[in-house]
């Protein structure tokens, strides 16, 4: 094992009181409005553009003059989506792809560029939930959870992340859940998925850093979205975290985006009450989880219901 040699004040001291600095700016500026990068003319490619927020998602970015590469095992779907965009007058390619391929994966990505150009921006969105207790839980299903929650990040990102670095310009988002940080009873394998796929972008972001790319990473972390996945839930203090409508859901990861956030909380009083969660002894941790209503959360889960 390597130890550090003695430093001085510009190695020892120095990066402490930029850090200081940073934090204060923070708070200063926390108030006003963030400038916004301009969006147009950026390849998005969007998994799970079928449905959901997926296909809002997609049409917002569309309008916003961004070129859309939709990819989905839905085909019917992702082609309403890409067939809106168009009427709208945007473009927008359709893909049939399942994520969790790796080898389709890597084949579709070139079929992509190829058709709509090098991919600048990829929003791994794709997602499903089962909504089980452990005991429960179908052996498949929990590794199919976990395949398309966040294994797929890692082949989606391998395969648009080296033409962004080449360039020095991209953006990778991975649609999360504040559940990779919050505990949820019937979620054991929904948690541990989006808490690796949220930790996956983190870890990206900070590699980037060390790099000194322009290459962006964000990650996003709301609460549940009224989109029909977690059809049963509920919120037992909405006045404290709100459901989430697909549109206010939206706007906010769009936004994110486009001023470059990293982690993005939705509602944003789930970074307090994350820092919260950290800092309380774990009875305390307990009380408070079940007070809010996420013990509860799931308990009369169905979810969305597959159309015949």
């Amino acid at each position: 094992m390597r130890e550090s040699a003695a430093m001085g004040f510009t190695e020892d001291f120095l990066p402490l009181i930029v850090v200081i600095f940073q934090i204060i700016q923070s708070i200063i500026l926390w108030p006003f409005p963030k400038s916004k990068k301009d969006l147009n003319g950026e390849v998005v490619c969007i998994t799970g553009a079928g449905s959901g927020i997926g296909a809002l998602m997609a049409k917002k970015l569309a309008d916003l003059g961004c070129v859309i590469v939709a990819w989905d095992v839905n085909v019917k779907g992702n082609e309403a989506t890409v067939e809106e965009i168009r009427k709208n007058g945007g473009e927008a390619y359709g893909f049939k792809c399942d994520v969790t391929n790796r080898e389709e994966v890597y084949e579709v990505a070139k079929k992509s560029a190829k058709l709509a150009g090098d991919v600048t921006m990829l929003i791994n969105n794709a997602g499903i939930v089962g909504g089980k207790s452990f005991l429960e839980a179908d052996d498949a299903m929990v590794q199919k959870t976990f395949e398309v929650n966040s294994i797929s990040h890692f082949w989606t990102t391998k395969a648009f992340l080296p033409k962004m670095v080449e360039n020095n310009h991209g953006h990778i988002v991975s649609i999360a859940s504040s559940a990779g940080y919050f505990p949820v009873p019937k979620l054991a394998d929904y948690c541990a998925s989006k808490a690796a796929a949220a930790h996956f972008a983190d870890s990206l972001s900070v590699e980037l850093y060390k790099a000194n790319s322009a290459v962006k990473v964000s990650w996003i972390c709301p609460y549940f979205i009224s989109t029909g996945m977690f059809e049963g839930a509920f919120a037992r203090r909405p006045w404290l975290v709100p459901f989430l409508t697909p549109e206010t859901a939206v706007e906010n990861i769009v936004y994110g985006i486009q001023t470059n956030a990293d982690r993005v909380c939705l509602p944003k009083i789930l970074d307090l009450l994350m820092a919260l969660a950290q800092m309380l002894p774990r009875t305390a941790s307990l009380t408070f989880l079940s007070w809010a209503g996420v013990i509860d959360a799931m308990n009369d889960f169905v979810g969305r219901k597959k159309s015949k």
